[in-house]
């Protein structure tokens, strides 16, 4: 499955296998690869890359998100600035 990383850890001396959420990037290291996973205490299935925690994944997308409301208000502008002057061109034409 594309996309698919599971993690094997020990909790209590308990073995817990999970699986990273999408988009963690925790599929571009090799099978058996050591890395710092953060898990939620009471249910240890819910799991995350320490890397993926504190705000990095949620900064790339509120940069992604406000360049695309910043290139949204610019088509918008340019749309509205095209529409004023062919309004204009409409009106300056001489009614014979």
């Amino acid at each position: 499955m594309i996309g698919h990383c599971a993690v094997e850890f020990t909790v209590d001396g308990r073995t817990v296998v999970a699986d990273l959420p999408a988009g963690s990037g925790g599929g571009k290291r090799h099978v058996g690869a050591e890395l710092t996973v953060r898990y939620e205490a009471d249910d240890p299935q819910v799991v995350a890359r320490e890397e993926d925690v504190d705000g990095g994944g949620a900064a790339v997308f509120t940069v992604l998100s406000a360049l695309g409301a910043v290139f949204f208000l610019v088509l918008t502008g340019i749309a509205a600035g095209a529409r004023r002057r062919r309004g204009r061109k409409e009106r300056v034409q001489p009614v014979t």
